[in-house]
This record gives C-alpha cells, sequence and structure tokens, in this order.
C-alpha cells in the first residue's frame, strides 16, 4: 500500500510538472480573463463536482503527443487559469495518456501498471484555493478520454473520471470535460 501510494504522488508530481512546463510563456499581453482572451477558439471545459470550469487563455492551453521511449507513445494535455498578476496557476485541469500503440483518435480508459510505470489514462485537478491536488486513483480508475480529432495544428476530445485527493481520501467527479487544445509539438 505505501508503495503505491508513493507511486501516486510520484505521478501526480510528473502531472504538475509537466502542465506548468507545458503552459508556455505568459507576455504582458494576456490578461487574467479567460472570457476576454479567446481570439483563437482553444478551450477546455468541464463540471467539476457540477461546477462549470472553463480555460480559454490560449498560453494556458497546451496538448503534445510524442514518444520518448520506443513502443511507448504519450499523450500531454492540460489547461488552466492563472492568479492575478503572478505566475502561479489559480486552478488546471491535465490528463497524461500512455499507450504502447500509437495515440489515435478513440476512446481510451482505465490505467493497468506495465514495465514503464502506468498505461492509460490519468486525470488530474488542482484548485490552488484548496490547497490540494486531485489524481485518478490507480487501484480504482475511473477515467474516460475520447480524442475525436488529431490535426497537425490541434487537438479535439472529451473526457471525464473521478479524481482524489490522497491525504483527505476527498474526491472529486469531473463530467462533460470537453477540449479544442492548440499543439505545442
Amino acid at each position: 500500500m505505501k508503495k503505491l501510494l508513493m507511486i501516486n504522488w510520484s505521478l501526480l508530481a510528473v502531472m504538475l510538472f509537466l502542465t506548468v512546463s507545458g503552459c508556455g510563456s505568459k507576455d504582458g499581453d494576456d490578461d487574467m480573463n479567460p472570457a476576454d482572451t479567446n481570439k483563437s477558439g482553444y478551450f477546455l471545459s468541464a463540471k467539476v463536482d457540477g461546477k462549470l470550469v472553463e480555460f480559454k487563455t490560449e498560453t494556458l492551453l497546451s496538448v503534445e503527443i510524442g514518444s520518448a521511449i520506443p513502443n511507448v507513445y504519450n499523450l500531454s494535455l492540460s489547461g488552466g487559469r492563472q492568479v492575478s498578476n503572478q505566475s502561479a496557476l489559480e486552478e488546471v485541469i491535465t490528463i497524461l495518456l500512455t499507450e504502447t500503440t500509437p495515440i489515435t483518435e478513440k476512446s481510451y480508459s482505465g490505467l493497468v501498471p506495465f514495465e514503464t510505470g502506468f498505461k492509460g489514462v490519468l486525470l488530474g485537478y488542482a484548485l490552488e484555493a484548496e490547497e490540494k491536488a486531485y489524481i485518478t486513483d490507480v487501484n480504482d480508475p475511473n477515467v474516460n478520454l475520447q480524442i475525436t480529432e488529431i490535426k497537425p495544428t490541434f487537438v479535439k476530445g472529451k473526457f471525464s473520471g473521478v479524481v482524489k485527493e490522497f491525504l483527505s481520501g476527498e474526491t472529486k467527479t469531473i463530467t462533460e470535460g470537453e477540449f479544442f487544445l492548440p499543439r505545442r509539438n
């Protein structure tokens, strides 16, 4: 059990690192109100415990698809909102997909161990005001990702799942997730 908890925390650390590093640089032209910056049409939205969460600031939206290890394919996507006049993220949703076949336009679910970590979908959610980070429970991976379109400049899809904060055991249910994100690679 302790080993599994350490694996969960390691996955969370990697997820949050990828989210922060994948957000791009922040220039002075983007304001903190996502509704005012949606000129590109890119977005990530979902209901978190029934409350609508939307991210529309293009510099804080991204998706990357690649393969750093032979026969292991990854998709990393994230959307976030910045704390006003700071570089910290106020709220973020991240999804990591790891597969042993190329990532295509189809549905993915679950999370299972394999030789280089976990294969499947890992969903994460963090809200700075709560000072908590939630992630897919590897013991009960209730998570779905549907990739509906992959193009050289963007990826579209839908997602849902239950995420857990491991210190308190508190969970959040994410429903009606949808994204249209710019590819960063």
